[in-house]
């Protein structure tokens, strides 16, 4: 990873920090126990929410807390179903991500570190393709590769809660689109090194969203 990289993944970590302990008290639900009023933080351990950013776009975020480590262990998924289509192009994608959270606290909020495996699964068909023979028509490619995740996030609120998250997928990625004819009559490939947030070794992960906390 490069140096800049790492400097604003630092300083977004900072940054989070000053805003968890600015909101840590906003959480804080009244109890009593025993005829003695006090205060306990609530955890709303199911947790259903959107995400934005990369890679995936956006995805449907599925969170659960266990019990495991005093309710610090979430169990996390994330899944994209999309499909667009226009005249030239039918492109569908079916990306999905795996993996857990470790909360700093027992709340299930607040500052986490995570590791996750990263699914990406794209197919298209496209219209009018200059193939490398000379000839013309329609072809069909996909796209797809794993990553291995590692990140930092925050995630601020009980019921209502937003999250924001900054990391790295490592993983050996594509080189190369291949479009074949769907009437077999020739093939191309398209570099795909002008993606620039795709790397050799990976690619960066950012993302924000926003859900409800159950239970």
């Amino acid at each position: 990873m490069k140096p800049t990289k790492m400097i604003i993944y630092f300083l977004i970590a900072f940054v989070l920090l000053g805003i968890q302990k600015q909101i840590n008290a906003q959480d804080i639900a009244p109890s009593v126990t025993n005829g003695n009023a006090g205060y306990e933080e609530s955890n709303k351990p199911l947790r259903i929410g959107l995400k934005v950013g990369l890679p995936s776009v956006y995805s449907i975020n599925l969170e659960y807390v266990t019990p495991l480590l005093d309710q610090r262990v979430a169990f996390a998924l994330d899944y994209l179903p999309i499909g667009y289509s226009n005249e030239d192009l039918s492109l569908k994608l079916r990306n999905f991500e795996i993996g857990s959270n470790v909360y700093l606290n027992d709340t299930g909020k607040g500052l986490y570190g995570a590791i996750s495996y990263f699914k990406f699964n794209t197919s298209a068909d496209v219209n009018d393709v200059d193939f490398d023979n000379g000839t013309f028509g329609p072809g069909e490619t996909s796209l797809k590769f794993g990553t291995f995740n590692v990140k930092l996030g925050a995630k601020l609120g009980r019921t209502f809660y937003f999250r924001i998250e900054v990391g790295y997928g490592f993983g050996k990625l594509p080189s190369e689109l291949v479009i074949t004819s769907t009437e077999g009559i020739g093939t191309t490939t398209e570099p795909i090194e002008d993606i620039s947030v795709l790397g050799k070794s990976g690619l960066p992960v950012f993302n924000f969203g926003f859900g409800i906390g159950f239970l």
